[in-house]
């Protein structure tokens, strides 16, 4: 049983104009998607790690990496990766142990008042 590891979450996703597929060469129909890798305790999100880009095609679904773009998607990957902010809900585990540390603080110091 796998108590703890990481995920990939999607945390954006924005069509790509004047550019086509490299595979299909369908225009109007590529994305760039970010994914937020994070680390996870119990399937509650502990600690966001990086992200990564993707690009992928509408209609053939080819999905490439950032090292396999073409220059001029690479420069649109990066730009969506910079405007896209983490979700709150990745820091859920942190706000955990937080409140659970301050509670047992607090617990400890009023027994021994």
């Amino acid at each position: 049983m796998v108590i703890f590891g990481w995920r990939e979450a999607k945390i954006n996703i924005q069509p790509i104009n004047n550019h086509s597929c490299n595979y299909c060469n369908t225009p109007e129909r590529l994305f760039i998607q970010v994914n937020r890798l994070y680390v996870h305790i119990f399937w509650i999100p502990i600690i966001p790690l990086h992200k990564k880009t993707y690009s992928i095609c509408g209609h053939c679904k080819l999905e490439m990496s950032k090292s396999q773009m073409p220059p001029d998607l690479q420069k649109k990957a990066k730009d969506c990766k910079q405007m896209s902010k983490t979700p709150w809900w990745m820091f859920l585990g942190l706000f955990i142990v937080t409140f659970f540390t301050l509670y047992m603080f607090a617990t400890v110091l009023l027994i021994h008042k």
